[in-house]
């Protein structure tokens, strides 16, 4: 637990957090620092696809603290193409293969497709982000 373990956050956790629309996105935006975070660069594309210039500058807000990391590594195809095997769209699958490959410990998520569909047969644990601030009281 704490700075050691390196979390994704996928983009649906970033914008509630940032929007202010679920409190435990948010309780998690405000204890980024107990953790070592590693954002994909699909993530950060999907922010800016999503959300405002000012919301934007807000996200990239966080990035700047010490523990929290923007990745725009190229994701390989072979850890892409595991996850749509699973059924994954391509935009999660790209996100699924980054965690993967970075050997993340877990990934933050409400997407229904990465909690249901990632049950086994990868290196990363998949949480709500209730899950997530309850195992870690947050």
């Amino acid at each position: 637990m704490g700075i050691d373990m390196r979390i994704s956050l996928d983009t649906n956790v970033w914008i509630f957090g940032i929007v202010g629309d679920d409190e435990f996105c948010q309780r998690i935006l405000d204890h980024l620092s107990q953790f070592k975070v590693i954002v994909p660069d699909q993530v950060r594309r999907e922010l800016n696809r999503n959300l405002s210039e000012k919301l934007m500058k807000r996200f990239y807000q966080f990035t700047e603290q010490p523990n929290v990391q923007l990745n725009y590594d190229d994701v390989p195809d072979i850890y892409i193409t595991m996850f749509e095997s699973k059924g994954l769209k391509k935009g999660d699958a790209i996100i699924g293969g980054f965690a993967e490959w970075k050997k993340i410990d877990t990934i933050v998520s409400d997407n229904r497709d990465f909690l249901r569909g990632l049950s086994a047969g990868h290196s990363f644990d998949v949480m709500s982000p209730q899950e997530f601030c309850e195992k870690f009281n947050l």
